[in-house]
């Protein structure tokens, strides 16, 4: 009767085992069903975001005036053919003022 009893009792206990990890796997099965849940939410107003974010960009695009086309390049042949002659320089260069009146020249400190 002792191997019956023990064979019982490990019987039991592999069922009482088998029962908390039913129980704990259930248990990890509603909370992956919840945070799925979450997800889904998070995920349906992320797309609803971006919805918004497209369609404002798009009427942002319609409510901008069509961009002038890029100018021609300059050629630079053409712009130094017609460019003005210079004017001939002064026969003495005159002296150049700062904002006070006074001659830069005169501002250089020669302390060696």
């Amino acid at each position: 009767m002792t191997v019956v009893s023990a064979t019982s009792f490990n019987l039991q206990a592999s069922i009482a085992v088998a029962q908390r990890k039913v129980q704990q796997g259930q248990s990890q099965v509603q909370q992956d069903s919840e945070r799925l849940e979450q997800s889904r939410t998070e995920l349906s107003r992320s797309r609803e975001r971006l919805s918004q974010t497209q369609e404002d960009s798009r009427q942002a695009r319609q409510a901008t005036p069509a961009a002038q086309p890029a100018a021609a390049p300059l050629r630079i042949e053409r712009t130094i053919k017609t460019l003005p002659a210079a004017p001939a320089p002064a026969a003495q260069p005159q002296a150049q003022l700062n904002s006070r009146g006074q001659s830069i020249g005169g501002l250089i400190n020669v302390m060696a």
